[in-house]
């Protein structure tokens, strides 16, 4: 029997570069303008690029459910409609009906259309997921989140 093992390492948010301290602003923000009247528990994500920009998403909720939109899907699409700049970092953060900002973790949904982009450049992309209030936990290559995934290599 064989052995799955994902390392990734814990960052205080109070340690965070300039760069990500942004990335973090910015993923907040998006937060803040999301739509979730149904769950109450509002996401950001951000998607800092090789150049520099910030390209951000937030989930959409819609009565007619499964209508809605997760956050890191929003900005994934919004990033493949405007640019195709390579992508160095993403973030994902949470807050929930009690203003809680808790573990914040991709959906199986939104982990395949993040493989997808990671496949499609040549250096991965690292990702950030919320802990809590305090703390981050960063994987390097965000393809470690879905093993045994399905490419555009099988087709």
């Amino acid at each position: 029997m064989g052995t799955l093992t994902i390392e990734y390492e814990e960052i205080p948010v109070a340690g965070f570069s300039k760069e990500l301290t942004v990335l973090h602003q910015e993923s907040m923000m998006a937060m803040e303008k999301a739509y979730a009247p149904y769950s109450n528990f509002s996401v950001g994500a951000g998607i800092l690029l090789e150049n520099g920009e910030i390209i951000t998403g937030n989930n959409q909720e819609n009565a007619a459910y499964p209508s809605g939109l997760c956050a890191e899907r929003v900005a994934f699409f919004k990033l493949r409609s405007e640019q195709l700049t390579p992508i160095r970092t993403v973030m994902v953060v949470t807050r929930n009906q009690k203003g809680l900002r808790g573990a914040s973790f991709p959906c199986g949904a939104c982990r395949q259309v993040m493989l997808e982009y990671a496949e499609n450049q040549e250096t991965p992309i690292s990702i950030l997921m919320q802990k809590n209030a305090d703390y981050f936990l960063k994987i390097n290559d965000l393809r470690a989140l879905l093993p045994f995934s399905f490419t555009n290599k099988i087709l």
